[in-house]
């Protein structure tokens, strides 16, 4: 069993030497789906399909609200590259003993952007701003004490000056406790859906169909713009206590030493991988570390943080944080708050 598991480990790192040659790059729309919400998965540098285990877990595998079997109400905020203004807000309720619903937005906003042209390179007077939302509601359930499987369908909208465009999308994951040495796996798809295509007032323009024709006038025209495809992801998850937590052979009821390894599959970009690393004392205090493997030059490398979790007055509540940096980018700080009731 040992051996399976170490070969499991070795392909999903190695899996990013087998991706295609060409770029897919700048091939689908709403790219502010691939921001991590929560502090907890941007720590361990994206490698969150497995461990995914609060309301955050909407955006990255929906089979993780499962394993919350209390109501819980956490939100995330940070200021984004570009100063893209992004926060995420999430409530989970158990509905009975084997399942859980949940409920989840995600917003992006900017600051007006003064309008520039060649004619007037030092601005028009005229300023737009960029904006995406995502609405979504998820369900997970237990199908055995060991498989926990959830689905999300949502509403993505995305918004420029006076243009936007909208689909319907869904996310589909599961997780699966083996049972050995706190090994568990996990597989989702997310941003499975309908193609995007960009509409608004500023497409309406007037065409002369017979220019060369005397007496022809100009009539009504629409111009047309492309559709474009959601950043659909494949992600293939596999996390193991390497020292306390469920591992039997090394056990510790005070530490927990926790590997997280992803693959993740994207539309728009080459297959490529993620690592993290979770220290926790005593199920209060935990510190991360995580790494992006074949991603853009300059873009999303090491990432870290750490988190406490708290109880006042009977009400549990945790607070994260996350680092990560992106390189000529400048560096990425999130915050995340919960409560669990």
């Amino acid at each position: 069993m040992k051996n399976r598991i170490f070969i499991v480990l070795v392909a999903l790192l190695q899996a990013t030497t087998h991706a295609q040659s060409f770029s897919r790059v700048g091939t689908s729309m709403a790219q502010f789906l691939k921001i991590p919400a929560g502090a907890r998965g941007a720590a361990l540098g994206g490698a969150y399909a497995a461990a995914s285990e609060d309301v955050y877990a909407m955006a990255w595998n929906p089979a993780g609200i499962g394993r919350i079997r209390e109501t819980s109400l956490g939100g995330t905020y940070n200021t984004y590259i570009a100063d893209i203004k992004y926060s995420f807000i999430g409530v989970s309720i158990p509905v009975d003993a084997s399942s859980s619903f949940g409920v989840s937005g995600m917003f992006i906003t900017t600051d007006p952007i003064e309008i520039t042209t060649i004619e007037q390179p030092n601005g028009t007077g005229t300023y737009y701003d960029y904006s995406g939302l995502v609405i979504g509601a998820s369900y997970s359930r237990w199908l055995t004490d060991r498989l926990t499987v959830g689905a999300t369908i949502k509403m993505v909208r995305e918004a420029i000056y006076r243009e936007q465009a909208s689909a319907l999308a869904f996310d589909i994951g599961s997780q699966f406790d083996t049972g050995l040495y706190g090994i568990r796996l996990a597989m989702a798809v997310t941003n499975f859906g309908g193609k995007m295509q960009m509409d608004g007032p500023d497409i309406n323009s007037t065409s002369n169909i017979n220019p060369n024709l005397q007496g022809t006038r100009d009539t009504d025209a629409k111009l047309r713009t492309v559709e474009w495809p959601l950043p659909m992801i494949f992600r293939m998850g596999i996390m193991m206590d390497i020292w306390g937590g469920n591992n039997a052979i090394i056990a510790n009821d005070m530490n927990r030493m926790t590997l997280i390894v992803d693959a993740n599959d994207p539309l728009d970009h080459n297959l490529r991988a993620n690592v993290g690393v979770e220290y926790e004392w005593n199920q209060i205090f935990a510190l991360r570390a995580g790494q992006h493997i074949n991603y853009d030059d300059n873009t999303l490398g090491l990432t870290f943080g750490g988190g406490l979790k708290l109880n006042s007055g009977g009400t549990k509540f945790s607070i994260d944080y996350a680092y990560q940096d992106f390189g000529i980018l400048n560096s990425v700080h999130q915050y995340t708050l919960s409560f669990y009731f």
